[in-house]
């Protein structure tokens, strides 16, 4: 995604981000090869190489580092399959269900309701049986392949799951249901190990070979393939580590991932294999990067990671002189108590996103542990089944993604990246970003400037930030600038042009008397804690500084109302003026 390149400066960086991919779904040639598999997969020459030794034990059971869900566990428990408002009886729901929610049949098929059930164990032998019953039924009922059931992200899931919980799922007393599952879990991992060659990069991919590396691991007789099937994590998990903006919370996902097949190498007394530890190492480097001064990165991209998440996976928030840190395609600065992010990288493919935010050059401040300037939130949570929606009105969780849901220059009230409905992203918005940075005894200054608005205006947005030394200090520039080899687009009516910060939940705003700046207020846990911050903007004539109304959606879900503060005007001529502002802090500390 990102073609970096260093100066030889000291204490100067200059890099160009640019989109890698079309920003399109599959293409043809992909529609139809995943159609020839899929035909291949439910031919009897397919069902013929699912055939083997079936293993009599397994060589280990790790332990599930992940907790799941406990309320879920205990419908479970009492015979009710549930998931997101979605109920039926365990004894007689039909798994395959059409009219069901997709999330209810993937965690269904993904075996989910293991992770669950273990969170509320058994209490007694009739509950113990209901676990053993759904297994069952599952098992008869998806005997050989099925499109959705054995997907093969599906399938790694699956393969995880009945590995990890086998002592809720194998009852010692029933031989011929113990045999059915392990004969199932060899068969599961057979079928990966064909349907993961062609897999495109993406989260599905990176399950499946997850699934198939897990079972290499702790089924019998695997030893000679376990090199191929690292080789194969290693390679799933390169795009989305590498990748200059990678989500978040995409991250997060994948480090629950390789923590649970760090268990299976410990069950097994094995050390843990290079790509498991790499890809962990990589993680926390990048999440702790990202962090705030709350610990928790902004919720680029889909969402934010969870406390329990970030705690798990070890990731302790990089103290000052992260800003060099490896932040991917963001820049982050950082002085004395106060941490800045700013993304600067085109937004994400669908592949490595399961929700691009058009967020290019918005960026969030913190002070300590207290957020000052945020984003709206996402859409996107982590739960115990994986990356899920949030419980959001659907204008909603699109209206999060969109650039005015971030802090960040909005023109003609349209996203400087067009988004697709369901997820995706459109050709029209950012191409290419432009960034420099230096690092100076004064402070630190980046600039970048993106060409999200080339095409429909025929216009780049350059936006400039500079944090002092202390920390005390940010000041911004934003400007519109003519793009070259482009038809001047603006003509007729003006444009509206709005540069947005929006506060956290709970911060006091006020405007001057002059209304050209503001003073903003946070109160902390205790009163000597409270923060304040003045805000001063020099704007061209036609634009005013303005207080309007936000929200912010935190990690949990909880839509929280908060202010936002709006540098409005309208833009008549094809170059606008710097609109210059500045945020100094009030308060020592």
């Amino acid at each position: 995604m990102a073609d970096g390149e260093a100066d030889d400066i000291p204490g100067e960086d200059r890099r160009l981000h640019r989109r890698t991919d079309d920003g399109r779904g599959p293409s043809l040639a992909e529609r139809i090869g995943d159609r020839l598999a899929e035909a291949g997969f439910r031919s009897p020459i397919h069902r013929m190489r699912l055939k083997g030794r079936f293993p009599l034990k397994l060589l280990g059971v790790p332990e599930d580092p992940v907790p799941g869900n406990a309320d879920r566990g205990a419908r479970l428990m009492a015979g009710r399959l549930y998931l997101g408002g979605h109920g039926a009886p365990l004894a007689s729901a039909a798994l395959d269900d059409r009219d069901a929610p997709l999330a209810w049949r993937r965690w269904v098929h993904g075996w989910g309701w293991l992770r669950d059930a273990a969170a509320h164990p058994p209490a007694s032998a009739a509950e113990a049986q209901r676990i053993e019953l759904l297994a069952r039924r599952w098992l008869e009922r998806f005997p050989d392949y099925h499109a959705e059931a054995w997907a093969p992200d599906l399938t790694g899931r699956r393969v995880l799951m009945a590995l990890a919980h086998a002592p809720l799922l194998i009852p010692r007393h029933d031989h011929v249901h113990r045999s059915a599952v392990l004969n199932g879990i060899a068969r599961w991992t057979r079928h990966l190990d064909r349907a993961v060659r062609r897999m495109p990069d993406g989260p599905a991919r990176r399950d499946a070979v997850a699934g198939l590396f897990a079972g290499m691991l702790l089924i019998p007789g695997q030893e000679d393939r376990l090199a191929r099937a690292e080789a194969l994590l290693a390679e799933a998990c390169a795009p989305l580590l590498e990748a200059g903006n990678a989500p978040p919370l995409e991250l997060a996902a994948l480090g629950d991932t390789l923590l649970l097949l760090a268990s299976c190498h410990r069950a097994r007394g094995l050390r843990v294999s290079q790509a498991v530890e790499r890809g962990l190492a990589a993680i926390r480097s990048r999440l702790a990067a990202l962090a705030m001064g709350d610990g928790l990165p902004a919720p680029w991209h889909g969402g934010q990671p969870s406390p329990a998440q970030m705690a798990r996976l070890g990731v302790a928030a990089a103290g000052e002189g992260a800003a060099a840190g490896d932040a991917g395609g963001f820049v982050r600065l950082e002085a004395g108590a106060r941490r800045i992010v700013m993304d600067t990288s085109p937004p994400p493919s669908p592949r490595q996103a399961a929700c691009p935010h058009a967020s290019t050059l918005a960026f969030v401040m913190s002070d300590g542990a207290v957020p000052v300037i945020v984003s709206c939130g996402g859409p996107l949570h982590a739960a115990s089944e994986g990356i899920a929606p949030l419980p959001l009105p659907r204008e909603l969780a699109e209206g999060l993604r969109a650039t005015a849901a971030h802090s960040a220059l909005v023109l003609d009230d349209s996203n400087s990246t067009r988004l697709g409905p369901a997820g995706g992203r459109r050709s029209a918005g950012v191409e290419e970003v432009a960034v420099e940075r230096r690092a100076l005894p004064e402070g630190q200054l980046v600039e970048a400037r993106h060409d999200g608005y080339r095409g429909r205006f025929g216009l780049l947005h350059a936006r400039r930030l500079w944090l002092a030394a202390s920390g005390e200090d940010l000041r911004g520039e934003d400007r519109l600038l003519p793009a070259s080899g482009v038809r001047r687009l603006l003509g007729g009516e003006p444009v509206p042009v709005a540069v947005r910060f929006h506060l956290a939940p709970g911060a006091v705003v006020s405007l001057t008397e002059d209304g050209s700046g503001a003073l903003i207020r946070i109160a902390g846990a205790r009163p000597r804690d409270a923060i304040a911050w003045s805000f001063r903007a020099s704007l061209p004539p036609g634009f005013r500084v303005a207080i309007e109304d936000s929200i912010v959606v935190d990690w949990q879900g909880e839509v929280r109302p908060t202010r936002q503060l709006v540098l409005a005007g309208a833009l008549a001529r094809a170059t606008l003026p710097p609109l210059a502002w500045a945020f100094r802090r009030q308060t020592r500390g």
